[in-house]
């Protein structure tokens, strides 16, 4: 009896197991995951600052195409909204690399300035117009107006330091002549010339690495602008002399100290500036003058004739009474460079139709450098001793 009913357990059992093996067997397979192929993948040709772009946080950084097989996150929305609101230039980022998938998405390969983050974002369904997950950056903007384009008013702001002024140059501060205020090696933007502000190009550096041979050279500002991240103001200084243009290149505003300031509370209301220029470079070298009008009731534009400084000077007779910039003599139109009459002197505009707020420039000689004498000398047969001749030598 025990024996039966084991025997038609065991066969229950084992018919049940074959019910659902086959029940197992007639279930449909599920479908296999199927993944995006890349069908274009190529590089961006644009302008390099066309293909400076910003994170959106809509989309994560991926090590390959997101819908790709094998695609991992190299970076999430949270991280790239972060490095989109950075507020520092090292987290810009430069688009280089442009992929369509067969589903019609397209993705770009990006790069942080600082090489930190590189991989491939969600870019829109447009090819090389950017969306999704990146969009269209500008690295720097145009600095807000200055306060003031008076330099009687921002004197100040030029006579020893440019400390950290964010707002453009006043009028003053374009025309002064500048130095660079603590010179050495250190990249923080403040010491050494760049081909572009820092950080806003990808992969342009440093100009100079060391500006310590340039800590008595001059320089002009001839553009600004400002890093959009920072905030910060950042000049591209020129060379007073040629000698030292090798330093050309931007810096921030804020690392240079005035070489001279460009007139004594110079007004374009009031005042008339005097510059020189050498006449064998064609430079205008670091020294300028200003004669001012005693009168109240002049404007920029107006004509000088008549005006006297508190001197009782005219413009023609200060420039008259006015001693060359030191180690030059006064170019003459006549080609000899003695101290003048006045109407001999290379000025331009003239000097007899300048008007309030004008710049006069006047042609100046370097002086001859002074000489030496070496005299060299020779034993005679007899014991005596004779010159063998001279040689000169500049001091």
């Amino acid at each position: 009896m025990n024996n039966r009913v084991k025997k038609s357990l065991f066969v229950g059992l084992a018919a049940l197991g074959f019910v659902a093996a086959a029940g197992a067997a007639n279930v449909n397979p599920a479908s296999a995951k199927t993944y995006a192929k890349v069908v274009s993948n190529k590089t961006l040709t644009a302008n390099d600052t066309d293909r400076n772009v910003n994170f959106t946080g809509n989309s994560a950084l991926y090590s390959k195409a997101g819908t790709l097989k094998g695609a991992r996150v190299k970076a999430s929305k949270t991280t790239l909204n972060g490095l989109a609101s950075s507020t520092s230039s090292k987290n810009n980022v430069r688009a280089y690399r442009v992929a369509t998938t067969n589903r019609g998405s397209v993705y770009y390969k990006v790069v942080t300035y600082d090489g930190q983050y590189r991989g491939w974002i969600y870019g829109g369904k447009t090819a090389n117009v950017f969306g999704g997950g990146v969009e269209s950056y500008s690295t720097t903007t145009d600095p807000k107006a200055a306060a003031t384009t008076s330099s009687s008013n921002s004197s100040s702001a030029t006579s020893t330091s440019t400390s950290n002024q964010t707002t453009g140059l006043t009028d003053a501060q374009k025309s002064a002549t500048y130095k660079i205020a603590t010179t050495g090696t250190s990249n923080d933007g403040t010491q050494v010339t760049y081909k572009t502000p820092a950080w806003t190009q990808y992969k342009q550096g440093r100009v100079i690495t060391d500006s310590s041979k340039y800590k008595d050279a001059t320089f002009k500002i001839t553009d600004q602008t400002t890093r959009t991240r920072e905030g910060d103001l950042w000049v591209k200084v020129e060379a007073t002399d040629s000698a030292n243009s090798a330093a050309n290149g931007w810096i921030k505003f804020s690392g240079l100290t005035t070489g001279t300031t460009p007139t004594d509370n110079f007004d374009a209301n009031k005042s008339v500036k005097i510059a020189y220029r050498d006449v064998t470079t064609g430079k205008t070298i670091d020294k300028t003058n200003a004669w001012t009008t005693a009168s109240a009731n002049t404007k920029q534009g107006d004509a000088t004739t008549n005006n006297v400084d508190n001197s009782g000077r005219s413009l023609t007779d200060y420039l008259a009474s006015v001693a060359a910039p030191s180690g030059y003599s006064y170019k003459l139109s006549s080609g000899t460079t003695v101290n003048p009459d006045l109407s001999n002197l290379t000025i331009t505009p003239a000097a007899t139709t300048a008007k309030f707020g004008d710049t006069l420039t006047v042609d100046v000689t370097p002086n001859a450098k002074a000489t030496k004498v070496q005299y060299y000398y020779e034993s005679a047969a007899n014991g005596s001793i004779k010159p063998m001749g001279s040689v000169k030598n500049l001091v």
